[in-house]
């Protein structure tokens, strides 16, 4: 998921209302071990205590600083075989507690505790998403096949998209959906392999054919999976599912673990037959590369897709988090090359099968710095259709929080300005209540979404019957202290730079000039070469904005994200233009 750290209130509530709870301890040799495993423990701790099916699992040479107290509650796993099988068996055992009597509790909920508004993050709530869920034009876009790249900021909906575009078109008949949304650390992995593969002198148009091939056998896996469902009412599904197998088992394709798992594989097994070329000293051109990657079995993958579709089938891929398992030094231009690549792949199955009169479209998502970094690189920049979700209406998010909440009360007619009165106060220091609430959240869903809920667990705690002007205030002063601590990492992953820069501007006013705040920078260890990269992140962060000659305070989303904008408006200042420290971190640095 991509909330680094839960406020203990959340954590509480995620656990009370699994059936099961999977914890993974990191090994010793992983930055940060120490820390997570810690917080791993307390998690482990709340599960056992609240009689869940709990797993705490570690992968590899069990760690030596695992703590006596529950060293025998670890489960070790030793390879790729055993992480699936024990997790199916723990799954079973999860599902078996949803169907076990609970023990009923006579109590009386207040109105504040019935409320939910669901998960922040989209992975944690796709079961329900479509309750409240709001169908902007991006979604209708991205539903229609009109783009092929959605990028955003983290916490912009991307994910919330992937999950209702993938179950509208799933939910239809002659579709094959194929969705890729690996999970797991191997992506790093599967990183380090590829630029194995770049070390030894592997050419774009390898990488190319690389992820050509690993999207065709995914696209195979998906009619795979379709034509065992089919078999149930459909007996003819069996010749294909008999081609289809010994396809995958002729060419060494392993339906087994994840995708991360499987892409992984199929890299060390080309590293592996690149190697023995080079041993035998035979030439490495081009098209003896990609014929390793191929071997062969591209044409009959491609027949067996085409055979087992017909022109009125739809035939999409939808692909989230390739940035997930991305090195924490920033993103490097290796990283960007291959997205590039990607894409470029997935038109070309889309051009190829369009050929063969199949209907094919595609769908990558990626965060808005590294698409705008992909634009820089790419030779013809109109080519790919994108579109981007980061947000800056404030009536949009309004709609946002309206659908949760007639989703929650069932009062699915009521206007916003009812429902927000009944549960929150309507004012907080003579500024509306939820205007307060966004004007500290960086425009963001999830921010908003966890500023609410933190408002709603301190009126609870309190025993108020509606969310107070200090709930509010608290919740806000909450997540600025969050963003403090956490929101640097988002930070660091994309440029490199400590997470902890957000701690150096702790103590200054609200207005300031840049020279104050790249002091406090270079104070704070930034080296002075990348000073002034630090301060346009800032920038695009919506960290800092600036101070218009009316006095109005502006920042990137009241530019549309537009960088080259709010430089032009800067320009048109005359002197040097004062910056201003957004309330969202204001709030906790004050």
């Amino acid at each position: 998921m991509e909330t680094y750290r839960f406020s203990t209130i959340n954590i509480i509530m995620e656990v009370s209302a699994s059936s099961g709870v999977l914890i993974p301890l990191l090994s010793d040799s992983i930055d940060d071990a120490a820390r997570h495993n810690l917080r791993a423990a307390f998690l482990a701790g709340l599960s056992h205590g609240m009689n869940k099916r709990t797993m705490i699992i570690e992968f590899g040479t069990p760690s030596s600083s695992q703590p006596a107290d529950f060293r025998d509650l670890v489960v070790t796993l030793n390879s790729e075989t055993d992480i699936f099988e024990k997790v199916k068996e723990f799954c079973g055992l999860a599902l078996l507690a949803t169907q076990e009597p609970q023990p009923k509790r006579r109590r009386s909920a207040s109105k504040l505790q019935a409320l939910s508004l669901g998960a922040s993050a989209a992975e944690n709530e796709f079961r329900l998403l479509e309750n409240y869920f709001v169908e902007t034009s991006e979604y209708v876009r991205t539903l229609r096949g009109e783009v092929s790249v959605v990028s955003g900021r983290k916490g912009s909906g991307k994910t919330a998209i992937f999950f209702m575009v993938r179950d509208a078109i799933r939910s239809k008949k002659f579709t094959s959906v194929t969705d890729l949304k690996p999970e797991s650390h191997q992506l790093s992995l599967f990183r380090q392999e590829l630029l194995k593969l770049l070390d030894i002198g592997v050419f774009d148009h390898t990488l190319a054919a690389f992820w050509y091939f690993v999207f065709l056998t995914e696209m195979l896996f998906t009619i795979q999976r379709e034509n065992k469902y089919k078999l149930q009412h459909d007996p003819s599904a069996l010749s294909s599912l008999s081609d289809i197998e010994d396809v995958l088992q002729e060419f060494g394709i392993i339906n087994s673990g994840d995708f991360t798992a499987r892409i992984n594989r199929l890299s060390k097994t080309i590293l592996f037959e690149i190697s023995s070329a080079k041993t035998r000293n035979k030439p490495l051109s081009p098209e003896s590369l990609t014929n390793i990657v191929f071997r062969g079995g591209i044409n009959k993958i491609k027949q067996l897709i085409i055979k087992n579709t017909t022109p009125k089938t739809r035939i999409v891929l939808l692909f989230d988090n390739i940035d997930r398992g991305w090195p924490t030094q920033g993103v490097e231009e290796f990283d960007v090359r291959m997205i590039r690549l990607m894409v470029e792949s997935l038109e070309k199955i889309r051009r190829d099968l369009h050929n063969a009169d199949r209907d094919m479209f595609s769908v990558v998502f990626l965060r808005n710095d590294i698409y705008e970094l992909l634009v820089e690189q790419t030779p013809d920049r109109g080519k790919v259709g994108q579109i981007r979700i980061d947000w800056n209406d404030p009536v949009k998010l309004r709609t946002v929080i309206l659908k949760r909440l007639q989703a929650s009360t069932a009062r699915e007619g009521d206007a916003f300005s009812s429902l927000w009165l009944d549960y929150f106060a309507p004012t907080v220091g003579g500024v509306d209540s939820f205007e307060y609430c966004v004007s500290h959240c960086l425009m963001r869903p999830r921010f908003l979404l966890t500023i609410i809920e933190n408002a709603i667990a301190n009126a609870i705690n309190r025993s108020n019957t509606i969310a107070s002007e200090d709930d509010i205030a608290d919740a806000v002063k909450q997540h600025s202290n969050y963003l403090i601590s956490e929101f640097g990492f988002e930070i660091r992953d994309a440029s490199g730079l400590s997470a902890d820069i957000l701690f150096e501007l702790i103590g200054l006013p609200e207005i300031v000039s840049k020279e104050m705040v790249l002091e406090r920078f270079s104070e704070g260890g930034i080296p002075r070469d990348k000073l002034e990269h630090a301060f346009q992140l800032m920038l695009w962060y919506g960290v800092i904005g600036f101070v218009k000659k009316d006095g109005d305070n502006k920042y990137i989303y009241d530019y549309d994200y537009s960088m080259k904008r709010l430089a032009a408006e800067m320009r048109h200042i005359a002197g040097e233009p004062q910056y201003s420290i957004n309330p969202a971190l204001m709030a906790a640095i004050k």
